[in-house]
């Protein structure tokens, strides 16, 4: 006597289910990597524009008081943020020169962050003017009415 099996498969097999396992876990790994470098270039950007707003909040101050005055305070370095808070602690710096031209000084700033200042770092220069500048009427404006007399 036979018996007749039927011979037609039904489901997948395990070397079929390993390898579908096998790709859909190289796609999962591949995601979490990729996720992991967004992350830290977000958290990098982050920090970067952080200390560009540190940069142009110390350059307004400078421009604000003066840059002779500024100069002749003498504190040309110091640091903005606390480790304490839990935020990132930026350290700036200023270099100045004397320009070529009369009360024109040049003026590079450094920005750095992280362990030590070591993380990153950024820097500007520029050039300010040291003396206040005064618009004075043109002669021709006030000596037109005088002329008619």
């Amino acid at each position: 006597m036979m018996i007749l099996v039927n011979k037609k498969r039904k489901g997948f097999s395990l070397i079929e289910t390993m390898a579908a396992a096998l790709i859909l876990s190289g796609g999962v790994v591949t995601l979490c990597a990729l996720s992991t470098r967004s992350l830290t270039a977000v958290k990098a950007n982050r920090e970067k524009e952080q200390a560009w707003e540190v940069l142009d909040r110390q350059l307004t101050m400078i421009d604000y008081i003066g840059i002779e005055e500024f100069i002749e305070l003498g504190q040309m370095q110091g640091q903005i943020g606390s480790e304490e808070d839990g935020g990132e602690v930026y350290y700036w710096e200023v270099e100045t020169e004397e320009g070529v031209y009369d009360y024109l000084y040049n003026v590079d700033i450094f920005i750095s962050w992280g362990p030590g200042g070591r993380s990153g770092r950024i820097s500007a220069a520029t050039a300010l003017n040291g003396q206040e500048t005064l618009f004075l009427p043109d002669e021709s404006e006030g000596t037109e009415g005088e002329n008619e007399m």
